[in-house]
């Protein structure tokens, strides 16, 4: 621990806080450095939203398909059922009133 110590007071003492960023270029690095992490998180929070947006989205196609399911069986199958009765009994009474008319 003390020869940490007497490191740091030597190599830091003698030291100015802001010599590092006394040139154009250290002040542009330092700039593009903040930028890039800003942009960095802005992605990262810009990808949790989608991820939980396509989460949710993938939920209301299940509740879709399903509800498509349920309309697909009680509704549209007795409908297709009836329509072919239908038919049926026009053929058929086609065919009746055809032997009746000769």
């Amino acid at each position: 621990m003390y020869i940490v110590t007497i490191y740091f007071d030597v190599y830091f003492k003698n030291m100015p806080m802001f010599e590092m960023y006394n040139t154009p270029l250290n002040i542009l690095y330092l700039a593009l450095t903040v930028g890039f992490a800003l942009l960095v998180i802005f992605l990262i929070i810009a990808l949790v939203h989608l991820i939980r947006i396509l989460r949710d989205v993938n939920k209301i196609t299940e509740k879709t398909k399903d509800t498509i399911t349920l309309v697909n069986h009680y509704i549209w199958q007795p409908i297709k059922i009836m329509m072919m009765i239908l038919d049926k009994t026009k053929e058929f009474t086609g065919k009746k009133s055809k032997k009746t008319s000769d």
